[in-house]
């Protein structure tokens, strides 16, 4: 079969695959020996106006923000602001500890592979809530005696030992960021990493070029299609940064966890950053040695030492998520494992992998479904993704 005529009929497998599992809207890219090979959209961003996903649309792409937090870590690294290994204390200026094990410090490394023995409490959920309206600063949740305080923001792990994949920590990550810096998170990442990469992402909805690109996320709720979030109705929202922010008081504000509203485009920016080894159009971003140090495992499973999701998290690295293709858990395409992130919230799905020896990577977005995201048959993918990896996996195959 030619190029073209494969093409074609991967184009109309993923159109039944859009069709089956009534999205809302979806866009697929995928990359082969280090440039994109396919790009399509399908689709709306928005019911209500009735825009078409298109290559511009943006879509708030929930964890895969992970890895550009961490991209902006190691750039400090590299200059020496931060460590890895010290007490993360000592950049916040407050101590930060797990009750439960007083005398061990928690690090950045730890906070980057969530082996931190933080989790997502009732108190995050809380904090999130009021972070903006009441001006918190980070400190507040986790301040013992303080409001915001809950008891499972804890687990019973010593820091280090266990596997608990966690959002709150990435707060912390961003607040040392902006200390380090002197920056606030979204600038930082707008100064060093999108403007030189040449992005059009951002943290914040409020910098996004053309607001009617972001595409609305969406829920199918009481037989209709719910906005759950980035519903602008042609207006900019207002920047989330309020009077009197100083930088390092609160790096939750703008979203370290899964604020990032991306293209699939931009997507590819970042996977091409990891193919060529940190530098990108000629423009170094980070060390080669800090690409590495990212895509290696830094926690495995063992059969006890974490929380898995449902065999899904198995090998993790910093900020970065390792596929290892085992059967009936992590796969997505047979023949080469990958590395990146996926995401999912207010009904977005998001997968940004890559694999570094095949110069190979894939992109797949979606703002919403009809039906519930059930797990797949022979991954613990969701059976869209699933449907997606094997309708494109012909392109890749030699």
């Amino acid at each position: 079969m030619k190029v073209e005529q494969k093409e074609q009929a991967i184009d109309t497998t993923l159109e039944a695959i859009f069709n089956k599992n009534e999205l809302m809207g979806m866009s697929v890219l995928l990359i082969d020996n280090g440039k994109v090979q396919w790009h399509k959209s399908y689709g709306l961003s928005n019911v209500a106006s009735g825009s078409k996903v298109t290559s511009n649309t943006k879509y708030r792409v929930a964890s895969i923000s992970k890895t550009v937090t961490t991209i902006a870590l190691m750039q400090l690294m590299e200059k020496g602001k931060v460590h890895l290994h010290n007490d993360v204390s000592d950049y916040l200026g407050w101590e930060l500890r797990n009750p439960n094990f007083p005398d061990i410090p928690i690090t950045l490394h730890q906070l980057l592979t969530h082996t931190s023995g933080i989790s997502d409490g009732e108190g995050y959920v809380n904090f999130s809530k009021n972070m903006i309206s009441e001006q918190l600063a980070i400190k507040a949740l986790f301040a013992l005696d303080g409001a915001y305080f809950s008891d499972d923001l804890f687990s019973d792990h010593a820091p280090g030992t266990f596997f608990n994949y966690t959002n709150a920590t990435w707060g912390i990550i961003a607040s040392v960021i902006e200390i380090v810096s002197q920056m606030t998170f979204d600038s930082y990442c707008r100064a060093h990493i999108f403007n030189p990469m040449g992005m059009h992402a951002d943290f914040d909805p409020a910098y996004v070029d053309d607001i009617d690109d972001l595409a609305v996320l969406y829920r199918f709720m009481d037989g209709k299609w719910t906005p759950q979030t980035d519903d602008y109705q042609g207006q900019k929202p207002p920047r989330r940064l309020y009077d009197g922010y100083k930088p390092g008081q609160n790096g939750l504000l703008f979203g370290p966890q899964g604020n990032l509203r991306a293209s699939a485009e931009d997507l590819a920016q970042i996977i091409m950053l990891f193919l060529n080894e940190g530098s990108i159009k000629g423009k170094h971003i980070i060390s080669k040695a800090s690409v590495g140090m990212m895509l290696k495992s830094h926690w495995e499973y063992d059969g006890h030492n974490g929380n898995t999701w449902n065999n899904f998290y198995l090998s993790y690295g910093l900020g970065i998520h390792r596929i290892t293709n085992t059967a009936q858990s992590d796969i997505i395409f047979e023949d080469r494992t990958m590395a990146g992130h996926p995401g999912i919230a207010y009904g977005l799905l998001s997968d940004m992998y890559f694999n570094t020896q095949t110069r190979s990577g894939i992109v797949f977005i979606t703002n919403g479904s009809q039906l519930a995201y059930k797990y797949g048959k022979e991954t613990t993918f969701y059976q869209v993704e699933e449907d997606v990896f094997k309708a494109v996996y012909p392109l890749l195959k030699k």
